[in-house]
């Protein structure tokens, strides 16, 4: 099994040195994702890249004279699973991860003279807003999540990352998909990186019991990816039998099987996963309205919608009646063998180690065969780099991030991967060559970053009425949209 994981690790670096190469040669921006090599690369590639591959980001020497470097990020006791861990630990303590986060900093602060500080916040957001209103240089660094980044960006209060002196954002310690998603205006205010490992979680994937798919005699979905199959209508024609009114009472709810379990933000992720956009952008790099704006947007939704309205194939736990709240009562479904797939973030696979049935894991289905790659979206719930406008000393905030993420690319990513691939998450050899896809093929949307007059909540307000009609709704919302692009834009602007 560590075989495998190295092998992943390099098929890994191999993709995003060539997403690194794609992002070079172009504006760093697309309507839809650029190919990517993730899942696929050979073993010239992995030989290459094991080959070539330094962790050694070029910084100069500097002695900080045992400075504070302190880093403001989402607290565990106020965001629960979705508060930052991977920035600070008191001491080693036997777990991979653990320690691996110990022995990165401990390795950049003993080069540089410096401590790293964790401050963990109730209100990111909040505590930046007002730091930076004081000037008080209170936080070098912070990690609040994807909405309230795109807030902070958008307010001025955090700086252009490509400005930041010592800071490489071609190398693969950044990821490339994010350096290109996420840049508007050729500005770059966050990023993902391998300095948190929350933003994998965060990123959207499809479980499915090994167990019901036997049972049933149905094709397993990793059949379906090697032969890129794996589409919106095979995910909906080919497993709707898998189905049952179990308690026998004439209708369809929280104690019957289901082929779908799902959840509100389906509506978003799931559209998402067919390549296309709520927000795209230009060959300038300016946000444009990407959703329901095109003949191939227009049956992405309606093929959605009937997913997603299908009472007999899918259970949607946000507007389900049941005895537990939020996704709870579909960890037990999923759990009891009630649910055939569920397409969630793989913070929920973490949750389900102790599962007793046989699950596996695949990418997000694409819209169709012809599709270039999966597309598997980074959910807000994530953490991202930012600096803001206060940090004391700029120069020094780019030499510890660069050396933080070149150091948490060699010692942090291996530890999380090992510790996934070593039965901890997956079950089985094809669930670890379908975690390189997923994180491989992941994207990040800028509706959902900024959400521009309020689009990200467009999809489900539409067809959670059991409609279709984008062109009406688009109609009422795209100046409202537009304005709010067009403000964004003007606050960079006045604020680089």
């Amino acid at each position: 099994m560590k075989n495998n994981a190295m092998r992943i690790l390099a098929m890994l670096i191999a993709s995003m040195l060539c997403a690194m190469s794609l992002a070079s040669c172009g504006s760093g921006s697309a309507d839809t994702p650029a190919a990517t090599t993730a899942g696929g690369a050979n073993d010239a590639q992995t030989t290459a890249a094991e080959t070539e591959m330094s962790y050694d980001p070029g910084l100069p020497s500097k002695d900080y004279g045992g400075a504070s470097f302190t880093i403001l990020t989402k607290g565990v006791s106020s965001f629960n699973e979705w508060g930052e861990t991977s920035i600070y630990t008191e001491n080693e303590n036997g777990d991979v991860v653990n320690d691996a986060i110990f022995q990165r900093n401990r390795s950049v602060e003993e080069k540089y003279n410096i401590k790293i500080a964790q401050y963990e916040s109730s209100s990111p957001q909040s505590d930046t807003q007002k730091s930076v209103s004081a000037g008080d240089g209170a936080y070098d660094v912070v990690m609040p999540s994807f909405g309230e980044a795109g807030t902070l960006a958008a307010g001025g209060y955090l700086y252009d990352i490509n400005e930041i002196a010592n800071i490489n954002l071609t190398k693969p310690w950044w990821d490339q998909r994010s350096v290109a998603d996420l840049s508007v205006d050729n500005r770059l205010y966050f990023v993902s990186s391998d300095i948190s490992t929350l933003n994998n979680d965060a990123t959207w994937c499809t479980m499915f019991s090994k167990d019901l798919v036997n049972s049933y005699g149905v094709k397993s979905p990793y059949e379906l990816v090697a032969s890129n199959e794996w589409t919106y209508d095979n995910f909906y024609s080919m497993y709707k039998g898998v189905t049952g009114d179990l308690d026998g009472d004439g209708t369809y709810g929280p104690y019957d099987l289901f082929p779908n379990l799902t959840q509100n933000e389906n509506y978003n992720a799931m559209y998402l996963g067919t390549g296309d956009r709520l927000i795209s952008k230009d060959e300038n790099d300016i946000p444009q309205i990407a959703l329901g704006q095109d003949e191939r947007s227009v049956k992405i939704i309606e093929s959605l919608n009937t997913i997603m309205n299908d009472k007999q194939f899918s259970f949607n736990y946000h507007t389900s009646a049941s005895d537990l709240g939020y996704h709870l009562w579909t960890t037990q479904m999923f759990e009891e063998g009630r649910g055939l797939f569920w397409i969630t973030n793989l913070q929920i696979v973490i949750r389900l180690r102790d599962l007793d049935s046989n699950f596996g894991i695949v990418p997000v289905p694409k819209y169709s065969a012809d599709q270039e790659s999966y597309s598997n979206v980074v959910w807000t719930v994530g953490s991202y780099v930012a600096v803001p406008k206060t940090t004391l000393d700029i120069e020094r905030t780019g030499i510890i991030l660069e050396a933080l993420a070149a150091k948490s690319m060699e010692v942090l990513r291996p530890a999380y991967y090992d510790s996934a691939l070593q039965g901890k998450y997956l079950r089985d050899e094809e669930s670890v060559e379908m975690l390189d896809i997923v994180i491989g093929e992941r994207v990040y949307d800028l509706g959902l970053a900024f959400d521009f007059g309020e689009i990200s909540g467009i999809l489900q307000a539409v067809m959670s009425k059991n409609s279709t009609d984008i062109a009406s709704t688009m109609a009422k919302k795209t100046s409202a949209i537009q304005a709010a692009i067009d403000k964004t834009i003007t606050s960079f602007q006045e604020n680089s």
